[in-house]
């Protein structure tokens, strides 16, 4: 029997692997053109570059208030929620980190395409008031994934304002919700789902040490074309596995070839200063410090979660009485 390597995935068991990739040939829908850097495929050192004088991470969180089911006489079981977003940023400017434009809304979401009229609930002396929604599936998961869509919107919208006074945003997840082909800002992406390279070239990424890049690479798939790379961020535990500590980053290819190479060479010189210890973030060196901070301040602006559900059932209660 061969001998084998039992290797630790990082990120505790309440959150999903940071590495989900099945398989390296796979049909992703996108062509990938490795040689679009113009160099060999070796590790990439970050080298000199201009540090933008203000930096700014933009991340949301989204929380299930409550699930609900619709009664509209038809027979049918339509799932929806109460459920509320927070979003926000931090600019970093000269070593100092504040928060920025903190936000929250709250949505009440149905599916199979119904929408209701508003919905406010009195807890003390507030008012909350959430929003209709509705998306046209009526699946389990369907109104989460309209309130996941509705928070990755907000998050865009404020990346692409942001990007307007800074070199350097960058943003949570990838930049599918960005609208402008030539935005520059960058996504960050922690959780590796698609390979994008066969496994010959993702053979380099594994090898990478702490600040060090892939080479760009170009991914094709209609208006969503974007030049990619893997940066490790801090390295792997002998017990875990060789991903660990790895981020995949992206940049709109409206922003031309060179933009995309100095973006590049920025993150691999900037993101490692911000890495975390394992001990304070289970999902470090992903979850970047400004990213886990603004995640704490956000969650705590949600509300407590206690509160709402009660004022949740009462108003539930309050309507099937009349």
């Amino acid at each position: 029997m061969a001998q084998i390597r039992i290797r630790l995935d990082p990120w505790p068991a309440e959150y999903e692997s940071s590495f989900q990739i099945e398989e390296f040939e796979q049909e992703s829908g996108a062509k990938i053109d490795t040689a679009v850097e113009g160099i060999g495929w070796e590790p990439v050192e970050a080298g000199a570059f201009s540090k933008p004088e203000q930096i700014f991470f933009v991340d949301g969180v989204r929380r299930i208030e409550a699930r609900v089911i619709v009664d509209d006489d038809s027979g049918q079981i339509i799932r929806g929620l109460f459920g509320s977003i927070a979003f926000g940023a931090v600019r970093v400017e000269q070593s100092v980190a504040t928060f920025e434009e903190l936000r929250v809304k709250r949505f009440l979401i149905f599916g199979n395409g119904i929408s209701a009229d508003a919905e406010t609930l009195r807890i003390g002396n507030t008012d909350l008031v959430f929003e209709p929604g509705s998306v046209p599936e009526n699946g389990p998961i369907a109104p989460l994934s309209g309130l996941q869509n509705l928070m990755r919107a907000e998050e865009a919208a404020l990346a692409e304002t942001l990007a307007k006074e800074s070199a350097c945003v960058f943003a949570d997840g990838p930049l599918t919700y960005f609208s402008g082909v030539k935005q520059t800002s960058i996504g960050v992406i922690k959780r590796l789902v698609e390979p994008y390279l066969s496994e010959a070239h993702f053979k380099l990424v594994r090898l990478l040490r702490t600040g060090q890049r892939t080479p760009l690479f170009i991914i094709t798939k209609g208006k969503y074309d974007r030049y990619s790379w893997y940066l490790r961020v801090g390295n792997p535990r002998l017990m875990d596995h060789d991903v660990a500590g790895v981020l995949r980053l992206e940049v709109r290819s409206g922003m031309g070839l060179a933009g995309a190479i100095e973006l590049a060479n920025v993150s691999a010189g900037c993101i490692p200063a911000f890495v975390g210890e394992w001990f304070r973030d289970p999902r470090s060196p992903q979850n970047l410090l400004p990213v886990g901070s603004l995640e704490q301040e956000l969650r705590h602006r949600l509300g407590d979660a206690l509160s709402i559900r009660r004022a949740i059932e009462m108003k539930l209660f309050s309507a099937s009485e009349s």
